[in-house]
């Protein structure tokens, strides 16, 4: 019932946001990006976004939306395009696009706190309780691990993390860039690979004149960060 509420509201917005841009002839209003509240996204794929559409000449306004909510909002044409996701996102909804190439290489995760066991079996184990970020079971589709254990589910990144500080939880599934190794040595955590994925920029199917355009901006970029990264 809340997803149909959701998606009754995410339309009748659409349509009003479509009707007023026609209305008053906002050709040049900002494409309105959506992204997940991990700290990674705000600092680092957030700017190589920016830059892409720059690039076209294009404004863009980032809005903070939540894992499964915008992913809806999305497909729904609410918000116009999303920084990232993992690529398989794509193979639940049928209003928006993949731009190649892809950003980078992802992966879901077991973190493992306080010297906590740390293997594959622990996700077998109906007596473990894990915190997870919400999609989990669809990230792990790919892999052919069975879950038993007791899970808890919760829409941010930041949210679970804290929760695993605090003690509350000593597991948690979790998605990431393979950039925060030093976050989780200081933690004391962790961490095995349970299933790996592609991280990928996805845009709402009525921009899709603007695909091809945008795989050459988002390349060009992407050569730029890496350049940068590799001379430092």
């Amino acid at each position: 019932m809340q997803i149909i509420k959701l998606l009754g509201t995410a339309l009748t917005v659409s349509f009003i946001c479509s009707a007023n841009c026609l209305a008053n002839g906002d050709d040049n209003a900002p494409m309105l990006i959506g992204y997940v509240g991990h700290p990674r996204v705000v600092t680092h794929y957030n700017n190589i976004i920016a830059r892409t559409y720059s690039k076209l000449g294009i404004t863009v306004e980032f809005i903070e939306v939540g894992g499964e909510r915008g992913l809806r909002l999305l497909d729904a044409g609410v918000t116009d395009a999303d920084t990232v996701r993992y690529e398989l996102a794509t193979n639940d909804f049928s209003n928006f696009f993949v731009v190649r190439p892809v950003i980078v290489k992802g992966a879901t995760i077991l973190l493992c706190m306080r010297n906590s066991l740390c293997e594959n079996s622990v996700l077998s184990n109906p007596n473990i309780v894990i915190a997870a970020t919400k999609r989990f079971h669809i990230n792990i589709e790919e892999s052919d691990i069975d879950i038993a254990a007791n899970l808890r589910e919760y829409d941010r990144f930041d949210q679970v993390v804290n929760l695993l500080v605090s003690g509350r939880y000593n597991y948690a599934l979790l998605p990431t860039d393979f950039s925060d190794e030093a976050t989780f040595k200081k933690l004391g955590a962790r961490h095995i690979v349970i299933v790996e994925h592609n991280i990928v920029h996805v845009v709402n199917n009525k921009y899709l004149h603007l695909r091809e355009d945008l795989s050459e901006a988002l390349s060009s970029v992407l050569k730029e960060v890496n350049a940068i990264e590799a001379s430092n």
